[in-house]
């Protein structure tokens, strides 16, 4: 009987909704308004429309047959084709069925009026015919911050041939993902350095902090000893666990000591000021280890090469980042084949191409629309 009562104010609903209604923010933020329109003789109003009033991230997923909406950082999922919407697997009907028109997604007026302010009482009131609504927070990745390994005075690591250097071929490749991420995602891209200079490795992370980014990730080329070492790793912040992510970490870490000042510079980078930054940024340790495992599997599935895996070590470079940070090795200059394919347009093209379809993997995870 109370599910039958329920319907019918649903019904009511249904019959008596304007072709408009307002949304008032506890705030001052202006108003705004979801537009509607009769389908079948039913109210409804396009999905996207939560976008506009929400901040809400909207994710079709036609495998499943569902929307995944992102609202006040919570996940929705409604059934296509059906009157069905879950959230923190309770299920919820708005007795009229989603409707596919001209592209795009149309659901019932009554899931605004009743069940909205069900599923978030502590944000959502309706008032005659408005919403009034708590102010929506934006927490999805808008910025990302691209580091470029090296540069100026510190060429990074030198190629078999002894004729390309680290820095040229990071910079190249840093300034051609910036316009693929900002041509395909919804984000502004920011470079610590867009030519050949030196910066140091605590002004990158800094300039990462100061632009409130979302993601830092600094792009290197690697090298050992022996030539015929070669593969793609990426890492995250942590102390070094192997011998050769050691190795990786004192390669990465020795420019402090060769460029910036010796050992009073190692000394200002292992002061207290950065050790508590260490404990600021291990709050986003697990979404590094996961951003660094979105982008390794596409870069070794797209490129074939060798899986080196994902990683720890204690990068200056990363240390004190407020946000998810990975540092990544896109190969070993100091191999003579890998050499040969990491100054090759289309190579360097297929690394950009992997590196964008992880971020977009870990973006699409990270705002809750996976």
């Amino acid at each position: 009987m109370k599910q039958i009562g329920f319907l019918i104010i649903i019904l009511f609903f249904s019959l008596n909704l304007s072709a408009s209604i307002t949304v008032e923010y506890k705030s001052k933020l202006a108003p705004e308004v979801i537009n509607t329109e009769m389908i079948n003789e039913v109210e409804y109003f396009n999905v996207f429309e939560l976008n506009k009033t929400f901040k809400a991230k909207i994710m079709e997923d036609l495998l499943d047959q569902r929307l995944n909406v992102n609202i006040y950082g919570e996940q929705l999922i409604f059934l296509l084709e059906s009157s069905y919407v879950f959230f923190h697997s309770e299920m919820y009907s708005f007795s009229q069925d989603i409707v596919q028109k001209d592209g795009k997604y149309y659901i019932p007026v009554v899931f605004l009026k009743m069940i909205f302010p069900r599923i978030f009482p502590d944000k959502i009131t309706i008032k005659k015919d408005k919403i009034i609504a708590e102010t929506p927070v934006d927490s999805s990745i808008r910025t990302i911050v691209l580091d470029p390994g090296h540069g100026g005075k510190d060429p990074g690591a030198v190629g078999y041939s002894k004729k390309n250097f680290e820095k040229d071929i990071v910079l190249t490749v840093t300034k051609k993902l910036k316009k693929v991420l900002e041509e395909n995602l919804d984000v502004e891209v920011l470079l610590t350095r867009e030519k050949d200079e030196f910066v140091s490795l605590q002004q990158r992370t800094k300039f990462a902090n100061e632009n409130t980014a979302d993601l830092f990730i600094s792009i290197h080329c690697n090298a050992h000893r022996k030539e015929v070492i070669d593969g793609i790793e990426v890492f995250y912040l942590s102390t070094a666990k192997t011998d050769e992510a050691r190795a990786v970490e004192a390669l990465e870490n020795k420019v402090v000591y060769e460029y910036e000042g010796g050992l009073e510079a190692v000394k200002k980078y292992n002061d207290l000021a950065f050790i508590l930054a260490d404990m600021a940024q291990s709050e986003h340790l697990e979404e590094s280890y996961h951003l660094g495992m979105k982008l390794q599997n596409t870069l070794v599935g797209s490129t074939k090469g060798y899986d080196r895996g994902v990683k720890q070590a204690n990068f200056y470079v990363l240390r004190g980042a407020f946000m998810p940070a990975v540092l990544i090795e896109l190969g070993f200059l100091t191999n003579k084949e890998e050499e040969k394919k990491l100054i090759k347009t289309s190579y360097q093209n297929k690394l950009i191409q992997s590196i964008y379809q992880g971020i977009k993997n870990f973006k699409l995870k990270y705002d809750k629309m996976q």
